[in-house]
């Protein structure tokens, strides 16, 4: 009965863990700011997916696009 109740424990937090739910990355470059929704999506997902880039704007000067995970 114990080992049992181990057993499910664990794979209640697994369960919390991998939860795949809609989380919202927002991201801002200069003044304009904006988010973007990610369904279904694990934490590890939206974390890969909500990155900050550097963009060169072909004049020389670059753009920084700061985006974090809400």
């Amino acid at each position: 009965m114990k080992k049992l109740l181990i057993v499910f424990a664990a794979i209640g937090c697994i369960s919390f863990v991998a939860c795949k739910k809609d989380r919202v990355c927002q991201c801002s470059v200069s003044t304009i700011t904006y988010k973007v929704t990610l369904n279904d999506a694990t934490k590890r997902q939206a974390k890969d997916a909500c990155i900050s880039r550097s963009y060169d704007n072909g004049n020389g000067t670059i753009t920084k696009e700061e985006c974090e995970l809400k």
